[in-house]
């Protein structure tokens, strides 16, 4: 793929199978993508289903697709210091809800498409293919979005409303995939357990924690593009449980695969205030190798608040 016909591309257009892991030639198309972009790169993916998989096995398949993705993206744009600023957010395009006017600024941007599937798709999209494989590629078919959204009803199980928790300090690739599961598995709510500022008073380079407002915009700017058509309820938590033991219509929690073993003291409370269990619905944050296509493992790239608050600290004290 020539870097130079592509130089002025911000959006790129996947369409992923929920049945195979990330396919070299789309890890390869992301970073491209990422090496052209300065500022922030928009990846729009089309999941396609596949009917012989149980509901747990697509929620499984769902989850590691994106995971893949932005470890692909967090990968290479930590090898390629020069676009460690680039902001890089993956909107699952056919369950996101967006409308007509909601596509209407990535209009502009020209758009590298991957791939080729069904999904409605805005007549506007561009209909070229750039493609580094030899493999014979054909456009996506130039269909209208499907009435006024694009949310169409998820294959795999789904909660009215569906809670997830962190500190969400610096928003990372760690908390976008954790936001992004918790989007596809609502149908009417987010409950977003944000920590408040005094739980976090033992924490590393505390001085480099953001605000507890700006960690909840950024939660909320967040899941806003990755899902249009929910309602997102922000709450500071002041203890281990916050919000599970006192909303009883939480049907599933969002975990990461690391906390999922600590999770089930959360059902433990609830059952002994008579709240029905929680779905405790667990997502993995980092991709293999092998998934990705990287020629190291991924597993020592570990990204998370303190190792960004450790860089800027860095940062502050070489200035000085």
């Amino acid at each position: 793929m020539d870097g130079a016909e592509i130089a002025s591309r911000h959006n790129l257009l996947l369409w992923i199978s929920l049945a195979v892991p990330l396919p070299p030639s789309d890890a390869d198309a992301l970073r491209q993508a990422i090496d052209i972009t300065t500022d922030e790169l928009t990846v729009f993916i089309a999941l396609q289903k596949t009917k012989d998989d149980s509901d747990s096995d697509k929620w499984s398949h769902m989850q590691r697709r994106i995971t893949e993705l932005y470890t692909v993206a967090a990968n290479h744009s930590f090898h390629q210091q020069q676009r460690a600023d680039t902001k890089v957010d993956i909107v699952p395009l056919d369950f996101c809800a967006y409308s007509p006017d909601d596509m209407q600024p990535f209009k502009h941007n020209a758009t590298l498409i991957q791939g080729s599937g069904a999904l409605g798709v805005p007549e506007w999209w561009p209909a070229e293919m750039h493609s580094n494989t030899k493999r014979s590629l054909l456009p996506p078919p130039p269909l209208a979005l499907v009435e006024q959204s694009t949310r169409a009803p998820a294959p795999w199980p789904t909660y009215a409303h569906v809670a997830v928790g962190g500190t969400f300090d610096h928003l990372h690739v760690g908390h976008k995939i954790l936001l992004t599961a918790t989007a596809l598995a609502a149908t009417k709510r987010i409950v977003c357990g944000i920590s408040a500022d005094a739980l976090l008073e033992g924490k590393q380079y505390k001085e480099y924690l953001e605000t507890f407002r700006a960690r909840e915009l950024g939660v909320l700017m967040f899941l806003r593009k990755i899902r249009k058509n929910i309602i997102v309820e922000l709450v500071p938590i002041v203890d281990r449980y916050g919000p599970t033991i006192t909303d009883s219509t939480i049907g599933a929690l969002v975990v990461s695969q690391e906390t999922l073993p600590g999770s089930e003291a959360l059902n433990d409370r609830r059952g002994e205030l008579g709240m029905p269990p929680m779905r405790l619905l667990a997502v993995d944050l980092v991709a293999s190798a092998a998934a990705t296509g990287a020629e190291e493992d991924t597993g020592d790239l570990k990204i998370s608040s303190t190792t960004i608050r450790a860089a800027l600290a860095a940062k502050h004290h070489h200035r000085m």
